[in-house]
Formats: structure tokens, sequence, C-alpha cells
């Protein structure tokens, strides 16, 4: 089997301006980021500023610009054109509400929703909410509506999630930034506050493209007594390194603050938005940050070490790993094998590896192969399924079931292995399996033999959570089970 160069396609639909803010469109590029070693990302956007762009398809393969318009279920209808049953489009907007998810839905199109105001219906498959203290049970979904919340779903950009993990002693400077568009210019009334506390220190300021407030801020900087870096338009590494030349902070309870507290430090939160009111309650009550109003410049040493002490662990860094895993199980699907799949499971089951790792390591004839393999669909206790990714085979499962026990025997294709999908494989193949037989085997008993030196099977196995004992049946292996 070749590999398909094609990877499934995500669609991520988020705007920005000197109104709304850039927080929307940064956090979606975050997660196409983290998706685009195994997913084709396209952006779909109205009007975006110029300097938006060149980062936009440093990571996505396409702009799609949309036309203004008032009506937002009215822009449907060019992406509903575009996007195919079962690709996936990611809807990061308080405007894409039950009407606008529903128009995809009933095109049998994946709906991810980023959201952190839970103030609608939700018809998504998915809802992701990286502001901590949120439970699923705040929100109006649909049964089928998976849930991730909280800080281990931080949307951060790759220098982010690095730093996270190789955190550095910083000097004492202040990093300011109010997000790319600050629409009320509280970046000055901020910079009035911190002079009035005699801050000797380089103030690292950032402001970005969509800024508007420029000769304002020139006004008040040529007459300070603070030492003021000023930066705008800065790339997600430039970003670290100056967060790095700052042991304090002052942002927004947003998208900055999550990015200043992976690289370690003191931050002080200044609400400047509605949607920001949770994050930051949830911040000052978990003592992770300090209030700016309250805190700035009344310096408590037993506040600020409790909150670099509750920091320390706050973000790992891993939150690719966990993305990938959740728009795998959007993309993965499994369908019953048929006549059709008897010379692809021919050339699954003699791969190399696969015969290696097999209890009986000899190559397989294709007339025994064909022989066998029709005999297994023609058997009412046999269960075979074809596991696919972007309508590629990947690998197959197959049970074997005897009274009220299932057993398992699985492979994945040669040209997928080390990429994580062994365990889709034996994930699918298994919820697969509970739903077709679930009315027939209520208590069925899933039953698998690995061998001691597959480690890979192994890990996967033990990362669903099946039980583990030596196999008594077989030498020098495992046997795992697990009940459904």
């Amino acid at each position: 089997m070749t590999l398909m160069s094609s990877k499934p396609k995500v669609y991520f639909r988020a705007d920005g301006n000197a109104q709304m803010g850039l927080g929307h469109v940064f956090r979606s590029l975050a997660l196409a980021e983290m998706l685009s070693e195994s997913f084709d990302c396209h952006f779909v956007i109205r009007n975006p500023l110029a300097s938006l762009k060149p980062q936009i398809l440093a990571v996505c393969k396409s702009i799609i610009e949309l036309p203004k318009t008032d009506n937002s279920t009215a822009e449907t209808a060019p992406l509903l054109s575009i996007i195919n049953k079962n690709e996936i489009i990611v809807l990061d907007g308080y405007h894409f509400q039950t009407d606008y998810q529903n128009a995809f839905k009933n095109r049998g199109i994946k709906v991810v929703c980023i959201d952190d105001i839970y103030e609608h219906h939700f018809t998504a498959d998915v809802v992701i909410n990286h502001a901590g203290g949120i439970e699923k049970t705040h929100y109006l979904a649909e049964k089928y509506t998976q849930f991730y919340l909280g800080l281990q779903y931080a949307l951060l950009r790759k220098p982010f999630r690095e730093i996270a993990k190789n955190k550095v002693e910083k000097p004492n400077n202040l990093f300011i930034c109010l997000g790319g568009a600050d629409p009320k210019n509280d970046t000055l009334n901020i910079l009035k506050k911190v002079e009035k506390t005699g801050e000797q220190n380089t103030c690292f300021l950032v402001v970005g493209g969509a800024y508007l407030h420029q000769k304002s801020l020139n006004q008040f900087l040529e007459n300070t007594t603070l030492k003021v870096n000023l930066l705008s338009n800065l790339s997600a590494d430039e970003m670290v390194f100056y967060m790095n030349q700052c042991a304090r902070a002052i942002t927004p309870p947003s998208t900055v603050s999550y990015e200043y507290l992976s690289t370690g430090g003191l931050l002080y939160l200044k609400v400047i938005a509605d949607n920001q009111i949770n994050i930051n309650r949830y911040f000052l009550n978990d003592n992770l940050a300090l209030s700016f109003e309250d805190d700035f410049g009344y310096y408590s040493t037993e506040k600020i070490e409790l909150c670099l002490k509750n920091q320390s662990n706050l973000f790992d860094g891993n939150q690719q790993k966990r993305f990938l895993n959740v728009f795998h199980d959007l993309a993965i699907t499994t369908r019953l094998a048929n006549s059709d799949d008897c010379k692809l499971y021919f050339d699954w089951t003699n791969e190399p590896l696969t015969r290696q790792q097999s209890f009986n390591s000899e190559p397989i004839l294709f007339e025994y192969h064909e022989a066998w393999f029709n005999r297994r669909l023609a058997d009412e206790n046999s269960v075979l399924f074809v596991v696919e990714f972007n309508k590629n085979p990947i690998g197959q499962i197959r049970f074997q079931i005897e009274k009220n026990t299932a057993t398992i025997s699985y492979s994945l294709d040669e040209n997928y292995r080390g990429k994580g999908l062994g365990f889709w494989i034996l994930k699918k193949g298994v919820d697969a399996l509970r739903n077709n037989l679930y009315n027939t085997f209520p208590n069925l008993e899933i039953i698998g033999f690995v061998k001691y030196e597959n480690i890979a099977s192994v890990k996967v196995f033990r990362k669903l959570g099946f039980r583990e004992t030596t196999a008594t049946e077989i030498e020098n292996s495992y046997k795992y089970f697990i009940k459904y």
C-alpha cells in the first residue's frame, strides 16, 4: 500500500480587527500550528490585516477571505461549497452560534468550537475552553458533544510550549502587552500608573498590528520618566525573547497571559473586555496571578511567593499531543471490511514487522489468505473493521467472538507507524465493536495477547486501560482484558 500525500483538511474560522482584537485569530493559529503535521490547515477570515497574512500563511496552506456581511449565517453558503462531508471546521468567535454550527453539522461536517463564554446551545462535536475552573455542566450542548477544558488545553504557539519545559531565570524588568488591538487604549492608563510607582527597571511595551492610539502613546513616551522599550508586531519567538527579559508582566486575562505564564513570572492582570472576567476570576481565586488595579505597587512577599509556587506546574508544554488526539478522534473512522478488502488485508498481514510480531511469523500465501478471509467474512462470530484516516485505510482490527469473549488481532499500515496511530486502531475498533454488538453481548470481555518484546502494542493496551497479566495460554506474552 502506498501512502497518499493528502492530509485531512481543517478550516479555521476567526476574525480580528481594531475593535474586537486579535485574540481569536492568534489562538486559532496556535491550534493550527499544533495540528499542521497531520492535517492540512486553511484559514477563513473577513478583511484580514495586512500584517496578519504572513503569520497565517506561515502556519496554514491558504487564506480564504470572506466578504463583509452583518448576517453571520449567510456566509456559510460559500464555505459549504468548499468544505466536504467529514472534514472539520473550527469556529472561534462569539457570533458562531447554534444556527451557524447547524449549517455545517447538517452537511456531515465535523464542528469544533473554541469558546469561553458558554452563552448559547452547542451542537458542535467538540468544545474547547482553555479557561480554568470551567466544567461541562456550565454548557448547554448535545449529548454527543465532547469537552476539552482547562489549562492542559491552553492554545499556545510552539515557542511558548517549548519554553514551558525549559524556563529561565529572568531580570526584574516589566513586560506590558494589552493584546493586538487595545481598543480603549488601556495601555496608556497602565503606563501612567506604573510611572507613579517610581518604576526604575526597563518596561518592554508591546503593541499589536491593530493598535490605533500611536499618537497619544508617542506623546506620553516623549515626557515619561519610565525607561520604555517600544515593540510592535512581534513574532512568537520574539515575544518569548522579550518575556524572558521580564520577571514581571501586565497583561489582560487572555491568550497573552497564558503565553507569559508559560515562560514563568509574576503576572498582574488588567481586564479590558467582558469575556475576560471568568479567566480573571479563576487566576485570582487560585492565586496564580495578581490584580493590576489592586496589587501593583503594593508588594506582599508572601502573596508573590504563593503565586509563583502555584504557577510552577501550570503549563507542561504537552498541549500538541492532546490536541492531536482530539482531532485524530474526529478524523479517524471505522467501517466493516468487505470482499474488496481481501488484497488490502493480505498486504498488511505480510508486512515484515507484522509477521515478526505475530505468533506465527511465517509469510502467508495468497491462496491461503483468500480462503481464510472469505471464511472470516462469512463467520457471524468474526467482526473485521478497516480503520481509515482521511478516507485512506491505515490499518485493521479483527475480533473473534466465542461465547462472551472477543479476542483482538490488529495491525497498522507500515506507512503510518511512528505517528501514534496504533492507539487509534485499537480504540476505534473497540468502540465500533461495542456500538455494533452491545445489545447482543452487553457484558462482552475483550482480550488481546501481545509478545513481551512488542513494546508498541504493550503501550497501546496500557494507555487504553486494559488490565494486564502474564498469559498462561501463550509463552512470553502478556494477556490484556477489559469488559464493556
